[in-house]
This record gives structure tokens, C-alpha cells and sequence, in this order.
């Protein structure tokens, strides 16, 4: 009866949506997305609009290739790179005053990473000089271009936002309707305006998905395994970029202080048919941390346990976890394996900021979590996670400090060889247990000129089909 009762709220509040527009594409938001202000465009859904409503020097293209977008073409000298804008794009000002204002932001800083400084040469060419770095500078420019292609790296015009201190794009949308819980997006060029509507509940998705409401939606938890028209959608999967992972920070004194012990447990660990089975393929599983759509995987076998002692008496370690119910399931298993090591996980459940605050003391423990890459780039799975300068709050949440691994990754210019001698260190070390990577199930309405791309930076203008 409950469940009926449960069903009719839901089925009511879906059908107080307005029916989807003719020649409008819409597309779900999980949560609202309010200021859009592409320096703080950092939670999904803003980053998802800003994606569409702003054009940045360089783009991923719907296939997941870096590509120019406002740049036209650059000139590297050393550690000096001219950009050439595109004509009919900003002035040189513009670029120069929105990627200052990144610069000078505590909190978005790290964007500019590689870069020095920033000047506007002419009207339209930009100058940037890298920052000094152990590595070569074409690597360092790449790594900056990835970067400038994120959401706070928008170019807008200079002039109105310093009369207004509104964002107007150099993008073919324009800010039409805004309210609570929808964004309308008109075009200048007659392509589709897109619709963006918060929709929060997983099950309303789900059902304006199966009135053909939305051009595109994704499929989380149980939903991905439920009925579809496949008349009107075709499937489409999407890389995350999101690694899930338990980081191991324990004492000396703790069986599991031996990296001989932590790789028993990652041979033991089933992550595929965990991944396959308990998460209904939302996760593919991996023993290593890069994507295998950023760098090719390690072709090396997982390295051997070795020697190890297990405790004579049960140890018991405390697992921070979160409490949703993926997490859960993964944590039970792990208690399974991690017994047979005569090892007990003692479950402490927490929301993620009281988890991160824990790690960053370094309380000692084993911490089930997940990482969200901020740009699309094996660095980003690499350096943050296991750099000995960013222990704790940098996101090195084993506390990794191992010198050989920083030589690494200090020097590396991420070739697929470097990369997986880097993973095969990491793999030794086994500062994580492993679990996998998740993957985002996504359904497009055929007649849809919407495309879905390969990675969440290939949203923007080029996933919109132009007229035939």
C-alpha cells in the first residue's frame, strides 16, 4: 500500500512538468543550478549549462579530443605561448581579463597551475609564459590547455561585465528564462534553444524519460536495468572520470603498514564481479588509478604479494564509508575479504566533509571514496592522489610519501610508457585498495539533435547537430 501511495506522489509531481516543447532540447539537471558564474562553476549542474552557454580558448570536442575553440592558432617559443584568437571571437582584453580573474581566485588558482603569466599583446593575440618546471614545456602547455578549457576558464565580454557585471558569452546562446528550477537557453543562429530542468527524484527522470520528455538521460542505480522504448532512445555510455577506491592510512604498528599485505587483498579483491554483479555495471573494475580512456591500462601483471605477516590476533581497522547503499555493498564485501587476513572492519559511517576532515588529520583507518577528475587528464588521477605534497587535504588520502614515486611523477611527460611504469609503482605500493571506475548510462532520443559525448567536458555547442 505504502508503495502505491509512493508511486502516485511520484506520478503526480512528474505531471505537474510542463510537456516538453516542440523543437526545444531538454535536458535534466540533478540538482538546480542557480549562480552561473563560470569562476564558481564547479558543481555538476552549473558546470553543465556553463559548458553550453560559454565558449572557452580550447574545447573537447563530442569524439573526446582536445581541439581550439576561441583559439585560432598558437606559436610555442620555450616556456612563451602566442595564441592567435579566432576573428570573429573576443579581443585579446577579454581572454586577458577572464583568466585573471581565475588567477586572483584562492580557490580556483590551481587552474592556472602551469601558468606564469598572462598578457594581452595585440587585439587579438594573448601571450602566456609557463611557470619553471622539471618537466618539458610542451607537456606543461598541454596540461595548460586542458585546463583552460574547463567551465571556469569562460571567455565573456569585458565591457559588459564591468558595466553589469553580467556574463555575456561569445557562445550562440543567450540566458532567455531563468526560475528556480528551469534555465532556458535561446540560440542567435536558429539551432534548437535548450531547456534545462532540475529534476532531483531518480524515479520523476525516470518516467519523463519513458514520455520521451528529455533528449538525454541518464540511468543511475536501478534505473539502469529498467524497461526502455527502444523505438524512441538509443543507449549511449559516458565515461565519468571518477575512480572508486579505499585509501589504506594505518599505523606502523597495523599488519596492513605492509605493502606485501595490502597486495594479497587487492589480488583477492573481486572488483569485476563486484563492479558487474552488486553494482549492475555502474563501475568497471580496475587494479589501477587512470582511466583507460585517458592512458592505456598497465600491460604489466599486478606485481606478486611477497611475504607477509598476518596478525595472530584479529586486527580490527576502523572503514570511514558514506552511507548510500553503493558504498554499503561494497563495504560488506570488503569485510568478507578482509577477514580472511584476520583482519575486522569496523564500519564508521560519516557524510563526506566530516570523511575528508578525518583524513586530512590523518586519522588512521581505511577511507572508501571516490575521486572525480577536475579535467580530463592522467595527471589528474596521478599527482593529486599520490603526491607527498598534497598528503591529506591535497587529495592524497593514504598519506603516500615515497620518494621514487615523486621522482615519477615530478618528471614524467606522460607518455603511455611513463604512465604505466608510474601505475606499476603505484600497484606495488598498493596505497588503495582498487575498485574501479564508474561509467554514466546515458539514453538519446533518436529524433534528438543532441549528441551524447564520450567524456562529461565534450558537452557544449558541438554535441547540438546543426540543420540539414
Amino acid at each position: 500500500m505504502r508503495y502505491c501511495i509512493a508511486l502516485s506522489l511520484l506520478w503526480i509531481s512528474f505531471c505537474n512538468v510542463a510537456e516538453k516543447p516542440a523543437n526545444v532540447i531538454t535536458i535534466p539537471l540533478k540538482y538546480r543550478a542557480e549562480i552561473l558564474d563560470p569562476l564558481i562553476a564547479v558543481d555538476e549542474s552549473t558546470a553543465f549549462v556553463v559548458n553550453f552557454l560559454h565558449r572557452r580558448l580550447y574545447s573537447y570536442t563530442p569524439a573526446g579530443e582536445l581541439a581550439p575553440d576561441l583559439a585560432a592558432t598558437e606559436i610555442q617559443n620555450g616556456r612563451t605561448v602566442t595564441v592567435t584568437l579566432k576573428p570573429s571571437g573576443p579581443r585579446a582584453s577579454d581572454v586577458a581579463f577572464a583568466l585573471h580573474r581565475v588567477q586572483k581566485d584562492a580557490n580556483q588558482a590551481w587552474v592556472m597551475e602551469q601558468i606564469d603569466t598572462i598578457e594581452a599583446m595585440n587585439a587579438n593575440s594573448v601571450a602566456f609564459t609557463l611557470r619553471k618546471s622539471p618537466r618539458p614545456a610542451a607537456t606543461d602547455w598541454q596540461l595548460a590547455r586542458i585546463k583552460l578549457s574547463l567551465p571556469q576558464c569562460a571567455i565573456f565580454h569585458r565591457a559588459e561585465y564591468q558595466r553589469s557585471k553580467q556574463f555575456l558569452p561569445y557562445s550562440r546562446y543567450r540566458i532567455s528564462e531563468q526560475t528556480g528550477d528551469r534555465i532556458l537557453l535561446s540560440t542567435t543562429d536558429g539551432t534548437p534553444p535548450i531547456e534545462f530542468l532540475a529534476m532531483p527524484d531518480e524515479t520523476a527522470r525516470y518516467f519523463a524519460f519513458r514520455e520521451a520528455r528529455l533528449d538525454a538521460y541518464e540511468a543511475l542505480g536501478i534505473h539502469r536495468k529498467l524497461p526502455y522504448d527502444t523505438e524512441r532512445y538509443e543507449p549511449h555510455t559516458m565515461y565519468d572520470l571518477v575512480v572508486l577506491y579505499a585509501a589504506f592510512n594505518l599505523p606502523e604498528t597495523s599488519a596492513l603498514a605492509q605493502a606485501e599485505l595490502r597486495r594479497a587483498v587487492n589480488i583477492a579483491f573481486d572488483r569485476e564481479g563486484i563492479c558487474r554483479h552488486t553494482l549492475l555495471d555502474a563501475c568497471v573494475g580496475a587494479d589501477y588509478p587512470v582511466p583507460a580512456v585517458l592512458s592505456t591500462p598497465p600491460t604489466a601483471p599486478f606485481p606478486q604479494a611477497g611475504s607477509y605477516r598476518i596478525p595472530p590476533q584479529t586486527e580490527t581497522v576502523t572503514l570511514f564509508t558514506l552511507g548510500d547503499k553503493e558504498r554499503l555493498l561494497i563495504a560488506e564485501y570488503m569485510r568478507d575479504v578482509f577477514r580472511r587476513f584476520n583482519v575486522r572492519l569496523e564500519f564508521r559511517i560519516v557524510d563526506l566533509p566530516s570523511m575528508v576532515r578525518e583524513s586530512n588529520k590523518g586519522t588512521h583507518g581505511i577511507y572508501l571514496m571516490k575521486w572525480s577528475a577536475d579535467y580530463p587528464h592522467a595527471e589528474n588521477f596521478l599527482v593529486p592522489l599520490f603526491h607527498s605534497r598534497n598528503v591529506g587535504v591535497g587529495g592524497n588520502r593514504a598519506h603516500v610519501k615515497d620518494t621514487e614515486l615523486d621522482n615519477l611523477l615530478d618528471r614524467t611527460n606522460y607518455s603511455v610508457a611513463e604512465v604505466q611504469k608510474i601505475q606499476q609503482r603505484i600497484r606495488y605500493l598498493s596505497p588503495w585498495l582498487f575498485i574501479g571506475f564508474q561509467n554514466m548510462q546515458f539514453f538519446r532520443l533518436k529524433s534528438s539533435r543532441l549528441k551524447i559525448p564520450k567524456i562529461f567536458a565534450g558537452w557544449g555547442e558541438q554535441t547540438v547537430a546543426p540543420a540539414h
